[in-house]
């Protein structure tokens, strides 16, 4: 069994089936995803590392969503957060 896999309501799913079952698409929201249910949980980083990623990778989200010219804000303004 995979360190992903969890039992829900007697079926076995990993994180990819969630992803595939709301049908995530951005990579960047997928890592966010895959982070946020295993924060430190899988064993070679903490959860404050993993929380620290979590914000990196909504940050490229937006900028992978957004139109070219306006991400510039809403990275500046995640980045102040």
């Amino acid at each position: 069994m995979s360190k992903y896999n969890r039992v829900c309501k007697g079926v076995t799913i990993d994180v990819y089936d969630i992803l595939a079952a709301f049908n995530v698409t951005n990579p960047a929201l997928q890592h966010l995803v895959k982070k946020a249910l295993c924060a430190g949980l899988r064993g070679h980083k903490d959860k404050a590392q993993d929380m620290a990623e979590i914000l990196e990778s909504a940050k490229r989200a937006v900028e992978l969503e957004a139109p070219a010219k306006s991400y510039k804000w809403e990275v500046e303004r995640w980045s102040r957060a």
